[in-house]
């Protein structure tokens, strides 16, 4: 076992030579995922409201189901399809907030040091192209990592089995010698299930709430808990 848990489950430590591949979530991963909860549980509604002549309760209230009918899926991650539910420009939109991006806890001192060991580290996230685009933009994140995947590139997102399954075929990872960090315990359960040897679920992926305690599975707050043992690849 990579992992060491302290009593609660929390990482405290890892043995990075048992591993190979790290595959690591953005949002509410890496990057604070109040940004998100901002923008998509407010500011979209505040923007529909306005050109609507509604207030933004009526505006939660009309969206609510139309959202809960496509939780699990692609579109649930879709700016395209949102765009045409809302009827403007998600994306445009998001960019107009997107200097309240902000890095997780030690994440980015954390993917400098991945970056500069033997390990391999792919993003796998189910964030639009265009909203990793944008973040890129505002947080240089992608620059950091030996590639990138959105599932909207396979056509399901982590979920689902079929994504697990592609991904694996493309960049070719020995599960049993591989570490998965995501914020969704849906899809860490998936990650599981396909034979990933070893997760952790984000037990804080917005900042400004409360840190979970109750999640079922090996977790980790802040990178720090873990990246003491990271070693530096040794210079040629």
């Amino acid at each position: 076992m990579a992992l060491t848990l302290d009593k609660s489950g929390q990482a405290v430590s890892v043995d990075w030579s048992k591993l190979d591949h790290i595959l690591l979530d953005m949002d509410g991963t890496l990057l604070d995922l109040n940004y998100d909860n901002d923008f998509w549980g407010y500011r979209i509604h505040e923007h529909f409201a306005a050109i609507n002549g509604c207030t933004v309760e009526e505006s939660i209230t009309r969206f609510e189901p139309i959202f809960e009918a496509v939780s699990g899926t692609l579109d649930w991650y879709c700016t395209d399809h949102w765009s045409r539910h809302f009827g403007f420009s998600i994306i445009d939109l998001s960019q107009q907030y997107a200097s309240t991006i902000r890095w997780r806890f030690d994440a980015l001192a954390f993917l400098k040091r991945l970056h500069q060991s033997h390990l391999s580290c792919v993003m796998v996230t189910n964030a639009h192209p265009d909203i990793v685009a944008m973040k890129q933009a505002q947080t240089s994140i992608t620059d950091y990592f030996d590639d990138i995947v959105s599932s909207h590139d396979y056509g399901d997102g982590k979920e689902s089995q079929h994504f697990w399954r592609t991904l694996q075929t493309n960049i070719g990872f020995d599960p049993k010698r591989t570490l998965f960090i995501d914020d969704s315990a849906a899809v860490i359960d998936s990650a599981i299930k396909f034979g990933i040897g070893h997760t952790l679920t984000v037990s804080q992926p917005d900042t400004e709430l409360a840190n979970r305690t109750d999640l079922p599975t090996p977790s980790i707050c802040r990178f720090g808990q873990i990246m003491t043992t990271l070693p530096a690849m040794e210079s040629p």
